[in-house]
């Protein structure tokens, strides 16, 4: 999904109950530190309010605590502490989890009391006291098995082929987005294969010797990456947190008193550990703008980065600038004994994120000025649109099972075949029809005209991406339908095409329009987009590259290319396609090695 360039693009846990006064009295000669609130996030846990989130109100506090509370929690939300963690799952454990109001830290304080009132009876007993030792973690009980069939499936790790996945990426790379290091720091006109990728996979480093990728996401300005094992790696741009991790004034472990160096840290890909450490197993990426998001095969959500709006930075959430480590949303899923909601998917636009779950559900957040998030957000509260929540197609009885998105316009597909469009609508990229500027923005979903099952012929979307103007529909049968901007060949019609005649205007497209392939017989099996330009990969391997791309992102020489052009084969050459990702200024793709 077709996020920045170099320029910007354009337009709970409630409180704990107090303690009695004799474990308060022995709690507060013990520490005099003050109590922390509850934070979600790395942020306090006050958030903006929103229809379905219903917090209880926080316990009264005295003013000076209060204040001291409130300064202590705006610098810890602003970046987490650079400082090398004394292991790894200290480095997994959330601060937040300190609360003194914890059990294990109410039965250390009950434990002091008794050895209080002890030494009072006999002062052989004060020396000879061993310290209390505090009760074991009770390890949370496992949830209940799913007995109920899920409507949409939870997502399954792909086979492992051999040879395994190597990366290549072409474009600009100026930001460390290729993952090459710091001598690949510039535009590279065609596919230029990853020495590095190879390297790892050599070393078994991605999973067993010759093991590769999995999948890669092309963001903004940075990159996403999952092996094998269910790892995410990432590289480029890290101002706004995109990359999961800090990048600045890390400690050299090999030189006392030195730091490693930022180019190497962003311009080689890197491992996101805080996630290993949970044996969280990925299976999806996305990478917008400076937000990122990834799915496990046990159908959890983290996300990280920040959100941008119209104006600059919007922040991750409420009192929150940059998300620097892997977190959950906090989406307010279903829960019952047997029937736990999961999530199934997510979609990316450049600056909001789109969640399908087990239930057919759709949640969506993020920025919101052009109406991407389905629901108005009033301008004086844009920061209410990083809270999550449901989105509704038509009625509350429908349910999703695909979800999609371009730059600044959603989609999904119901359980019936209907296509679903809203958002930014300027050039009739929403597919829901144009005829003034009164449609520039569709702010509910509206279903998209000629995309229906019926209307296909019993075919139906499997999968849809958009650029900032222009929107991709793949069939299930292997077709591609386009609609919104086509001035540059973004949708890949050729001149004669039909779709020309009659149209509002000559700048774009407003009905969904098939595209033409070389190969008709082989058909396309995954798509994707870039700001102006797209890609497709067919189910023999061969890849596809249209539209415009002035840094090197359509990996030809030109500029312009109107229809598509085969950038790797079908047949003879070395390589076979699997997956594409166009992102802001590059674009990535995984190959196999032909044996």
């Amino acid at each position: 999904m077709p996020p920045r360039r170099s320029s910007r693009a354009p337009s709970t846990k409630p409180p704990s109950k107090p303690a009695p006064k004799a474990v308060q009295a022995a709690a507060k000669s013990a520490s005099k530190k003050p109590q922390t609130e509850d934070k979600v996030n790395g942020t306090a846990a006050k958030r903006a309010a929103s229809p379905e989130r219903t917090d209880a109100p926080p316990a009264k506090r005295s003013r000076a605590s209060s204040k001291s509370e409130s300064a202590a929690t705006a610098e810890a939300a602003q970046r987490p502490s650079r400082a090398k963690p004394a292991s790894k799952t200290a480095a997994a454990k959330p601060a937040s989890k300190k609360a003194p109001a914890k059990p294990a830290s109410k039965a250390a304080s009950n434990g002091r009391v008794l050895a209080r009132k002890s030494s009072r009876l006999s002062p052989v007993n004060e020396a000879e006291a061993a310290p209390v030792a505090k009760p074991a973690p009770v390890a949370k009980p496992a949830p209940p098995p799913q007995s109920k069939p899920y409507f949409n499936a939870l997502p399954s790790i792909p086979a492992h082929e051999r040879p395994g996945l190597v990366l290549f990426a072409w474009g600009a790379g100026n930001f460390g987005q290729f993952g090459m290091g710091p001598d690949v720091l510039h535009e590279v006109p065609k596919p230029k294969r990853s020495v590095w990728s190879e390297e790892q996979s050599a070393a078994g480093k991605f999973g067993d010797k010759g093991a590769g990728l999995e999948t890669a996401s092309a963001g903004g300005l940075h990159t996403l990456l999952v092996d094998e094992k269910g790892t995410v790696w990432t590289c480029g741009v890290n101002d706004e947190a995109a990359l999961g991790r800090e990048t600045v004034n890390i400690p050299d472990p090999e030189k006392p008193g030195q730091f490693l160096d930022v180019d190497d840290l962003t311009s080689y890909p890197h491992p996101l550990q805080s996630l290993v450490d949970e044996n969280f197993r990925t299976v999806q990426t996305v990478a917008g703008d400076s937000i990122s998001a990834a799915v496990s095969s046990d159908g959890e959500l983290r996300v990280w980065g920040s959100f941008r709006a119209n104006e600059g930075a919007l922040g991750f959430a409420d009192g929150l600038k940059n998300q620097y480590k892997p977190v959950s949303p906090g989406l307010q899923l279903y829960h019952k004994p047997g029937d736990t909601e999961k999530v199934v998917s997510v979609a990316n636009g450049s600056n909001h994120l789109l969640v399908l779950t087990t239930h057919g559900n759709v949640f969506a957040w993020g920025a919101s000025e052009q109406g991407q998030l389905g629901r108005k957000v009033l301008e004086r509260r844009k920061i209410h649109g990083t809270v999550p929540e449901k989105i509704i197609l038509g009625t509350r009885a429908r349910k999703a099972v695909v979800v999609g998105a371009g730059s600044y316009h959603s989609f999904a597909v119901d359980e019936n075949g209907d296509v679903w469009g809203w958002g930014l609508n300027t050039m009739g990229q929403t597919g829901t029809g144009y005829t003034s500027t009164l449609d520039d923005v569709v702010q509910t979903p509206q279903k998209v005209i000629g995309l229906s099952k019926d209307e296909l012929g019993g075919d139906v979307v499997v999968e849809i991406i958009g650029g900032t103007h222009h929107t991709l529909f793949r069939t299930e049968a292997g077709k591609v339908y386009g609609v919104g901007r086509c001035n540059a060949g973004q949708l890949g019609l050729a001149e004669e095409d039909a779709a020309f005649k009659d149209r509002f205007d000559p700048d774009f497209v407003t009905v969904p329009a098939l595209v033409t392939f070389p190969d008709a017989d082989d058909p396309i099996v995954q798509i994707s987009c870039g700001t102006h330009n797209s890609a497709a990969v067919t189910e023999g391997g061969a890849l596809y590259s249209w539209g415009q791309g002035l840094q090197g992102e359509l990996g030809v020489p030109e500029d312009e290319v109107r229809t598509p052009r085969i950038i790797v084969k079908k047949e003879g050459g070395s390589w076979h396609t699997v997956s594409v990702s166009c992102g802001g200024q590059h674009t990535l793709a995984l190959l196999r090695k032909k044996v």
